[in-house]
């Protein structure tokens, strides 16, 4: 079990990473609450990477890591909607956290199966 955690967190981390990337190029031109924007996402990731996995839902692990995602998002979304009001941009962050979500659940599934 403890094997499993360490994994998962290192998938959020990973995933927090990919998700951060992109923000990372306007930290210097944005405000300086910009950069707590950037680490409460990174920290969101590493929660939904050892939350996702360990959900015991009778589905295919790809939906639900989407389900999960995407509705882990949704309070960030609702954060740079309220900040820019752009749909397309917080459209974007829901899709991104479906997506990113789906990704850490298969890899979980994937590697908790290699070490059985």
């Amino acid at each position: 079990m403890l094997v499993q955690i360490i994994i998962a967190l290192g998938i959020g981390i990973v995933a927090g990473g990919l998700d951060i990337i992109p923000m990372l190029k306007d930290v210097k031109s944005k405000p300086p609450i910009y950069r707590y924007s950037i680490i409460s996402v990174f920290f969101q990731w590493i929660l939904l990477g050892l939350l996702i996995p360990f959900i015991n839902w009778d589905v295919q692990p790809w939906l639900k890591g989407f389900i999960v995602g995407f509705l882990g998002m949704t309070p960030t979304m609702i954060l740079a909607y309220g900040r820019v009001q752009n749909f397309p941009i917080a459209l974007r962050i829901l899709v991104h956290g479906g997506v990113l979500g789906t990704l850490i659940s298969v890899a979980c599934d994937v590697l908790f199966k290699l070490i059985k």
